[in-house]
């Protein structure tokens, strides 16, 4: 019954997946702390708001902001090593040496150079 009153109402309701705002936010604060950056985010999307709520989540889809430094000096980020990808557009990081905001295009020569290694077959 639930399926016919959906495919007979003239809208549903549902979020706009619009970010546009947000990358070009994020693109204005680049060289920016990042500390600094989320600080402004956070008060301007409040968490009173289930669309400003929505936009805050989609943070982590542009920003790879917890990247840690593994043992052997490789860049990680959700415990993987992290390398680089043409396809990585309207992306950012942080870099893990200074806190900075910075386009992923950077991330390619900020990379050390074990995260520049192929991966080996058997995931080693």
């Amino acid at each position: 019954m639930k399926r016919h009153a959906r495919i007979a109402a003239p809208y549903t309701k549902s979020l706009n997946e619009n970010l546009r705002p947000l990358v070009r936010f994020l693109r204005s604060r680049r060289g920016q702390k990042w500390d600094d950056v989320f600080s402004e985010i956070c008060a301007g999307l409040d968490t009173g708001s289930t669309v400003k709520m929505h936009v805050r989540l989609h943070v982590d889809d542009f920003v790879f902001s917890r990247i840690a430094v593994g043992r052997d000096g490789e860049w990680m980020w959700q415990g993987r090593v992290i390398r680089f990808h043409p396809a990585m557009r309207d992306c950012f990081f942080v870099d893990p040496a200074d806190g900075l905001l910075k386009d992923c295009r950077e991330l390619q020569h900020r990379l050390p150079p074990i995260n520049r290694t192929p991966v080996r077959k058997g995931g080693k």
